[in-house]
C-alpha cells in the first residue's frame, strides 16, 4: 500500500487511458488484500514475523535497486544531508509498521487486522491537522467520529470477552494505522524533492536493515526454509510489495491520485472475501457494521482530501 505522489499528468509517450487506470488501482488493492493471507500460511510453518518482514522489505530493495542501477540510475540519487531523515522515515514508516502489522496478524484475523490497518487516513488527517496546521473541515470531523466507531465495532469494543481475547493483537493492530499514516505524512517532505520510486527504494532499504538488525539470530529460520515457504514469502515480496505498488504508480499517469486512493479502498473487500474462502475466517454482526462504518468515514476522507495531496496509499 504506496504513498502515491500527487496527481500526475500523464508521463512523456503514454497517453492518458483512465479505464487502464482504474483497472490499474483496483488489481493492486486486490494483490494488496493477499498480504495478510500469505503472512497467515507462512506463520503455519512457524515462521516468525521478524523474520517474515525482514525478508520481504530487504527482498524488495534488492529488487528494487537492481531494477533503477538497470533501468533508471538517477533515481539512486539523493542529497547526504537527506540520509538522517530517511533513517528516520524508514524506522517509522517501515520498521515498525511492518513489524507491527505483522504481529497483529500473529494475534487477530487477517480480516480484522486490514480493517483496523485502514484507519490510517482518519489518522493522516489529525496528522495534518497537528502537524502541518491543515484545518478539519466538519465533513472530516464527521468522517472521522465514524471511522474510529468503526473501528471500536471491529475489534470487538462492544463485548468484553471478544476484545479481551487478544488486546496485544487490536493494540498492535493500531500502532500499524498510526505508523502506516505516519509513512503518509512523512512522504509530504520527501515527495516534495524526490519521486515516489526514490522515496520507497530508501524508506525500504533503511526500514529492512533496521528489521535485520532487529532479527538478528532469529534469520537462521531461513536455513530451515521449505520450497513451499520461500515460495510464499516470494509472493508476499513481489505480489502486495513490489508488483501493486507498479501497478498503483502506473495508475496515476492515468487517473488522480484521490480518484486511485477511493478505487484502493477494494483492498479490505479483498482480504476479507480472500480470508473467507482460504482461511475460513468471519466477522460477527457488530463487526460488518463496523467495517463498513470504516470504508465509509475513510470514503468521506478521501472525498474531501484536496487534490495536490498525497493519497494515503502506502508500501505496508
Amino acid at each position: 500500500m504506496p504513498t502515491a505522489k500527487k496527481a500526475n499528468p500523464a508521463a512523456p509517450g503514454i497517453r492518458q487511458n483512465p479505464r487502464l487506470g482504474y483497472v490499474l488501482a483496483l488489481a493492486a488493492a486486490v494483490i494488496w488484500g493477499t498480504l495478510g493471507i500469505f503472512a497467515k500460511l507462512i506463520y503455519a510453518y512457524g515462521i516468525d514475523p521478524i523474520v517474515v518482514v525482514s525478508l520481504r522489505s530487504s527482498l524488495a530493495f534488492i529488487a528494487l535497486l537492481i531494477s533503477f542501477v538497470i533501468l533508471n540510475p538517477s533515481q539512486l540519487r539523493i542529497d547526504i544531508k537527506d540520509i538522517p531523515f530517511f533513517l528516520a522515515f524508514g524506522f517509522i514508516g517501515v520498521t515498525l509498521n511492518h513489524l507491527s502489522y505483522f504481529e497483529a496478524l500473529k494475534r487477530i484475523s487477517a480480516t480484522t487486522a486490514v480493517i483496523i490497518l485502514y484507519t490510517a487516513p482518519a489518522f493522516v488527517a489529525l496528522g495534518a491537522c497537528m502537524f502541518f496546521r491543515e484545518r478539519l473541515t466538519k465533513t472530516q470531523m464527521i468522517a472521522l467520529i465514524i471511522a474510529f466507531a468503526g473501528c471500536f465495532l471491529v475489534a470487538g469494543g462492544y463485548d468484553r470477552e471478544l476484545i479481551s481475547l487478544n488486546p496485544a493483537g487490536i493494540l498492535l493492530a493500531l500502532l500499524a494505522a498510526i505508523t502506516y499514516a505516519s509513512y503518509t505524512l512523512l512522504s509530504k517532505y520527501a515527495l516534495s524533492k524526490y519521486s515516489s520510486w526514490t522515496t520507497v527504494l530508501y524508506s525500504f532499504g533503511f526500514g529492512g536493515f533496521f528489521l535485520v538488525c532487529f532479527a538478528g539470530k532469529n534469520l537462521a529460520q531461513v536455513l530451515e526454509f521449505s520450497p513451499t515457504v520461500w515460495l510464499l514469502v516470494l509472493c508476499i515480496v513481489f505480489g502486495p510489495t513490489v508488483a501493486s505498488y507498479v501497478m498503483y504508480v502506473l495508475a496515476l499517469h492515468h487517473i488522480k491520485a484521490a480518484d486511485a486512493g477511493i478505487t484502493c479502498m477494494a483492498e479490505p473487500a479483498a482480504a476479507t472475501l480472500l480470508a473467507f474462502l482460504i482461511l475460513g475466517e468471519t466477522l460477527a454482526g457488530w463487526q460488518l457494521v463496523g467495517a463498513a462504518l470504516v470504508l465509509a468515514g475513510i470514503f468521506l476522507i478521501q472525498t474531501k482530501k484536496p487534490e495536490d495531496e498525497p493519497s494515503c496509499k502506502e508500501v505496508a
